[in-house]
């Protein structure tokens, strides 16, 4: 078995938390069900930098964090960063902020093993795969972004791998019934070297 396919130890807490663990604005956060696969495909753990791009709450490097990795998370928006930095504290783990607008704020960052991005466009992803960490995990809402960024990380010499998430979560209706209501669904692309 390859090196970084060894499990970290799951913290106390648990991992794939819910999103009211997090302080996050308009429900702009990774969903756990989510969440719990792109961690999974980042493969944290001790001795591992991971970059989590378009950061938002933070709940990915936070997550990635628990399992024992190094984070720099890059965040544009100086509210989100502030929210990154509670969430990070209410979590007792170290995430650094670094504030700017990728690519240009990742030209001086050390070399990642992996990197998220939840946030950004082509040329963001073109910035990555040119620093080639071993995997690069994205989330992608929009259908139209899923053929580029996969051509893209095919060029730069990626395996890629990818599924649709759609969770269905259990909601009160009136009476006492349940119902299903659905989240957004979302494209998790991994794309890995060889």
């Amino acid at each position: 078995m390859r090196a970084d396919n060894q499990p970290a130890a799951a913290p106390a807490g648990g991992w794939a938390l819910p999103e009211t663990r997090y302080a996050h604005r308009d429900s702009m956060i990774t969903k756990s069900e989510v969440r719990a696969l792109v961690v999974a495909r980042l493969r944290p753990r001790l001795g591992r930098l991971i970059w989590d791009i378009g950061a938002g709450s933070g709940s990915v490097g936070i997550e990635c964090a628990l399992l024992g990795a190094a984070v720099l998370a890059v965040e544009k928006d100086p509210e989100a960063g502030a929210t990154i930095q509670v969430n990070a504290a209410a979590h007792a783990v170290h995430v650094r902020l670094v504030a700017g607008h990728a690519p240009a704020a990742l030209a001086d960052l050390p070399e990642p093993d992996a990197v998220f991005i939840g946030g950004g466009g082509v040329d963001v992803l073109t910035a990555v795969v040119a620093r080639q960490p071993e995997r690069v995990v994205l989330t992608l809402a929009a259908l139209d972004r899923v053929a580029p960024a996969v051509g893209l990380l095919r060029a730069a010499g990626y395996t890629v791998e990818g599924s649709q998430l759609s969770a269905a979560r259990l909601a009160d209706l009136p009476g006492g019934s349940i119902r299903l209501a659905a989240t957004n669904p979302v494209v998790v692309l991994t794309g890995e070297r060889q």
